[in-house]
């Protein structure tokens, strides 16, 4: 049996897989790496970025709930990654109460 990723090292990257939904335009690169110890924030500010600034994006884990912006990344992943990735999705309307 292999030990579990330990996603907590600094440094340690993580990939985070970018979802569509509620009409959201579909991002040139929807997967890319992360560093572990940053904040969900970050996501967000790229998915803004990626937008053509936003003003509005609401992020998803998992298409369930809203992760905090101060979130640590790793600690989203050890909980919720599916396979080897943090899926996220994201809407510019909110998508699920």
């Amino acid at each position: 049996m292999e030990p579990e990723t330990k996603a907590q090292d600094p440094g340690k990257s993580i990939i985070v897989n970018l979802k569509p939904v509620a009409n959201a335009p579909i991002l040139k690169k929807t997967k890319f790496k992360i560093a572990s110890d940053k904040p969900f924030g970050s996501i967000i500010n790229f998915v803004c970025s990626q937008l053509g600034g936003k003003d509005r994006v609401f992020l998803y884990c998992n298409s369930s709930f809203s992760p905090s912006a101060d979130s640590v990344i790793s600690d989203l992943f050890n909980c919720f990654k599916v396979g080897n990735e943090l899926i996220i999705n994201y809407a510019i309307t909110e998508a699920w109460g």
